[in-house]
């Protein structure tokens, strides 16, 4: 988050332990102390916190410079004050609690989609990808048993809150057509999300495995012809058929209409060879680390992607 203080509330020494704190994780990399358009360096300057010792002193330099760190990807800013009057002032104590929390990520599978979007965030944003490198593990995932469960979790993370916790919820959209709507457990992920103010991303493709480029998808290790010849099916597929083809199941032997519809015009070949999908652990080529996939991702991605990293970067 981009942190704020007050010249008022660095004069009270009540407030000091809180703000000592927040400048804990501003030195483990997870957050920047925001100096710009604030009060003037020599107000700060002359407060009772920045006089309590050196390293304090240098910090506010650092931050007035911008030498030691960069305000990127920090979307997120807070303001300390010793009375705060809307949603993005906090009191010492409450900023320097939110300061602490990581940034959970809310998925389905903490393992499977959790690899996607650290996959996809490393290659098309490496300011935001760095964050999972810093001390402490400011960004999180975690899951709760299915995209049922998911709003029942939120409700849960929002009891009892003063402020809004940091948190973003991702879930795939589950649509089997372009024209489709998503899935009643993204809708209703998606209003618990807006009832509390909280970031929700609904994928626009079926699920995350359906961002996967052939570099990935060919790379797959100890596999054989059959799958070589299914990547070659797939790769044949148009944009739409590849976002809502079934990547893990494959094509059912009966099709609803909307699925009829988008896949009419497939070979015989093809859909036999693309009839059982890639199996249940196609999602394990996210984790293909030794293979660059940085420009197939941002044409895959179609936008969803920058979009989703945009969200995660207003909370970071």
């Amino acid at each position: 988050m981009r942190i704020a203080i007050d010249p008022c509330v660095a004069d009270d020494p009540h407030a000091h332990q809180w703000l000592d704190r927040i400048l804990y994780k501003i030195e483990d990399g997870w957050h920047v102390w925001d100096t710009a358009d604030r009060a003037a360096p020599d107000e700060m300057e002359t407060t009772a916190w920045i006089r309590s010792g050196e390293r304090v002193h240098e910090m506010l330099v650092a931050s007035i410079q911008r030498s030691a760190w960069t305000i990127e990807p920090h979307g997120r800013s807070v303001r300390v004050k010793a009375k705060p009057s809307n949603s993005d002032e906090l009191t010492p104590e409450d900023a320097a609690r939110l300061a602490e929390e990581p940034l959970w990520i809310l998925v389905e599978n903490r393992i499977s989609d959790g690899a996607f979007v650290k996959r996809v965030v490393k290659e098309l944003d490496g300011a935001l990808g760095q964050m999972w490198d810093r001390a402490g593990g400011p960004i999180r995932f975690d899951s709760v048993g299915g995209k049922g469960q998911m709003p029942r979790e939120v409700d849960r993370r929002m009891h009892g809150r003063t402020c809004r916790p940091r948190f973003v919820a991702v879930i795939d959209s589950d649509r089997r057509a372009p024209d489709a709507v998503p899935s009643r457990d993204a809708r209703r992920l998606s209003r618990t999300c807006e009832q509390h103010h909280l970031p929700c991303w609904i994928l626009a493709k079926r699920e995350a495995e359906n961002y996967l480029p052939r570099s990935l998808l060919s790379a797959r290790p100890n596999v054989g012809a059959d799958h070589r010849r299914r990547v070659e099916a797939w790769n044949r597929l148009t944009d739409d058929q590849k976002n809502f083809f079934d990547m893990k199941d494959g094509l059912p032997e009966i099709l609803s209409a909307e699925e009829e519809k988008l896949f009419d015009r497939m070979s015989a070949t093809d859909r036999a060879t693309l009839s059982t999908g890639f199996g249940p652990n196609v999602d394990a080529c996210w984790a293909l680390w030794h293979v660059p996939a940085k420009a197939e991702l941002a044409i895959r991605g179609q936008g969803d992607l920058e979009h989703g990293i945009d969200m995660i970067r207003r909370e970071v």
